[in-house]
């Protein structure tokens, strides 16, 4: 018969783990190849769950906290009548805004702007801590969106009213929040969204934008302006505030505004520049 084939030795099957981390008798040059390996794997699972984190689960958190309240508050929100005037509670508040108060008692309003994803209730936190909700949401838990509030230079107050009531909002990469508020830059957008509505606990109201303008705040770019104003000691201070607006303007409207109008400055972050601002007035209707 033909001599047997000699048998090769067969190879020792080494274990998973064994192969990813160092082991004891492996050389030099496998300790270092496993290390490079393990960092790498490490790497690539923290900064996937850092992507899910930031593209799909704070998106959707935000989302439905926004949901809640939207539903909070339409289902009692009567049409708008024809004096623009609230029915309410004795104190002057508009009870449309019941669900929400009991939420948070610092909601001041209600922000809506056609063709944009902006919807949201506004708030305002007392003048000790003036950007409480830059990253706080509606329940005061941390967020990257924060909320919508009111300078805590403007008052709503029945017999405090200023004249300005300046809205905070961040420019998020994902579109929420006052991102939309860019479009504005656009006159075609603005034709088609000249009217936004901000209704507050006291009085329902519209608002009619005139002028849209980017502005720096840091004074290494040039002297800053000063749009960040509650009110305005004289019609002249005011007045001269509102000529600095309209000669900034991207936008050249046929928007009247009177010494007694009241205005609204929607402001977030532009990013053309460091610390800039994309400013959106509006008058009251």
């Amino acid at each position: 018969p033909p001599p047997e084939e000699e048998q090769k030795p067969k190879k020792k099957k080494v274990g998973f783990w064994r192969s990813l981390l160092p082991w004891k008798g492996d050389r030099p040059g496998e300790i270092i190849r496993k290390c490079i390996m393990i960092v790498a794997i490490i790497t690539f699972l923290v900064s996937g769950s850092m992507l899910v984190n930031e593209l799909v689960i704070l998106p959707a958190k935000n989302d439905n906290i926004m949901g809640e309240l939207q539903n909070m508050y339409r289902p009692k929100n009567p049409s708008l009548d024809v004096s623009g005037s609230a029915s309410g509670s004795e104190d002057g508040e508009d009870s449309t805004f019941d669900a929400l108060l009991a939420r948070n008692s610092e909601t001041k309003g209600w922000l809506q702007i056609p063709n944009t994803v902006i919807d949201y209730p506004v708030l305002q936190s007392g003048k000790a801590y003036p950007e409480f909700y830059l990253y706080l949401d509606f329940d005061k838990n941390y967020s990257q969106y924060g909320s919508i509030f009111i300078d805590t230079r403007c008052s709503l107050e029945p017999g405090q009213e200023t004249q300005n009531i300046i809205l905070h909002g961040h420019n998020m990469w994902d579109g929420r929040m006052f991102t939309d508020l860019l479009k504005y830059d656009n006159l075609d957008f603005y034709r088609s969204t000249p009217v936004i509505t901000f209704d507050t606990i006291y009085e329902k109201s519209q608002w009619k934008v005139f002028a849209v303008f980017k502005t720096n705040t840091l004074s290494s770019q040039g002297e800053p302006f000063r749009y960040l104003v509650g009110d305005f000691a004289t019609e002249s201070d005011f007045l001269n505030y509102i000529y600095n607006v309209r000669i900034r303007s991207e936008l050249n409207t046929p928007v009247d505004i009177r010494p007694d109008d009241t205005i609204l400055p929607l402001s977030p972050c532009s990013y053309e520049y460091t610390d800039f601002r994309t400013v959106v007035m509006a008058r009251k209707v």
